[in-house]
């Protein structure tokens, strides 16, 4: 009996064995980066993040108490320094932060709530030292509360959120100026690089604003349910890349989106399919690598700003040479969840979120 015991026993396992194979498989992954959280001083929103070309100097914005925050960060995005500086009243409202391209150094800055675009030196020498004052501009009337702001020669041009409209300022003579009415609620703006038109994402409208500003015409570009909601993140891409926006999803669902807005208006849109994260990221911002025309990379920011489902994540795709097709996607998830990830900022060694509920930056080292 011992024996048949035995063989029995013998057999069983062996039958386990066979009904269970066990085989390698591929097992690729991204190289191992360097992923911190710099804390920031206290805010209940840290919103924009810019670096003042050709220095170490971080600039961010933090709307809640209107503060301007200036750091120095090491080749590895570690904060060595840091001053806080409150630009008008704890209620101004700072919002929207650009460099200046005609001032090299210089910073548009926006006051959503006092109505104003400013030009600031940032005074980098020092983070210590208060920032300067170099030009204020009142938003004519009726527009109200500009949200983003960008330099084109000797214009600026501002998403007016609180009236839905967009600003073209000329900044030398601020009587030189159009309003332009838009839907709800105009966020980003962005000039088409293959045909010089302006292009504004409103987001709670699931449509794309065309401003041609030689005629003063406006055309709206619907988007598809197919494709998403909430239009958000517009940049222009490399000359003859046209324009690439997200679309962050609702408050239950994102979509894993992104669509590239050619010059004839028409739009291509591309959705990450690499894991269950991506396939459902909310992604709110973008932008390109700085070696974009060589090596294809976009890099896209998904936040939980609407919705507490989804995950906050830096996402990096590669594309093909002709910009048609995702080659690859690589996901970081950001240590704080929850922290409604809010805008990107790509060096060259480093990509850069702010944390708009956590009072933190992100910074990824990609060396």
């Amino acid at each position: 009996m011992r024996v048949l015991s035995s063989l029995l026993s013998l057999l069983f396992i062996q039958s386990i064995a066979t009904a269970l194979p066990i085989t390698s498989v591929p097992a690729p992954h991204a190289a191992s980066r360097y992923v911190i959280e710099n804390p920031l001083p206290p805010a209940v929103q840290t919103h924009e993040v810019i670096r003042v070309a050709d220095t170490n100097v971080i600039l961010i914005s933090q709307m809640s108490n209107s503060v301007l925050l200036k750091a120095t960060v090491d080749d590895r995005g570690v904060i060595q320094d840091i001053g806080a500086f409150q630009l008008g009243q704890e209620t101004s409202a700072l919002h929207g932060l650009a460099l200046s391209k005609t001032n090299p150094g210089m910073v548009w800055v926006t006051l959503q709530k006092d109505n104003k675009l400013v030009l600031l030196d940032p005074v980098v020498s020092s983070v210590t030292e208060a920032p300067k004052v170099l030009k204020e501009i009142d938003v004519p009337a009726p527009g109200l509360g500009p949200h983003y702001v960008g330099e084109y020669g000797d214009e600026v041009w501002s998403t007016l959120q609180d009236s839905s409209e967009v600003l073209r300022i000329n900044y030398n003579n601020p009587s030189d100026y159009t309003i332009y009415t838009g839907l709800p609620r105009p966020i980003f703006i962005a000039q088409h690089p293959d045909n010089d038109k302006f292009y504004t994402g409103e987001d709670n409208s699931a449509s794309i604003m065309k401003i041609d500003p030689a005629t003063g015409t406006t055309t709206q570009l619907s988007i598809p349910d197919t494709a998403g909601k909430t239009p958000v993140g517009l940049v222009a891409g490399p000359k003859g890349n046209g324009i690439w926006f997200t679309l962050l999803g609702d408050a239950t669902q994102g979509t894993g989106t992104i669509g590239n807005l050619h010059a004839d208006d028409t739009i291509t849109y591309h959705k990450l399919s690499s894991s269950p994260l991506s396939e459902k990221a909310a992604l709110l911002h973008l932008a390109f690598d700085p070696e974009a025309e060589t090596n294809y990379t976009l890099w896209l920011l998904a936040s939980s700003i609407i919705n507490s489902n989804a995950l906050d994540m830096i996402i990096k795709v590669t594309f093909d040479a002709g910009w048609t097709k995702i080659v690859s996607e690589d996901i970081v998830v950001t240590p704080t969840q929850l922290n409604k990830a809010h805008r990107i900022l790509v060096t060259k060694t480093n990509v850069f979120a702010t944390e708009l509920a956590s009072s933190k930056l992100v910074s990824y080292y990609t060396l």
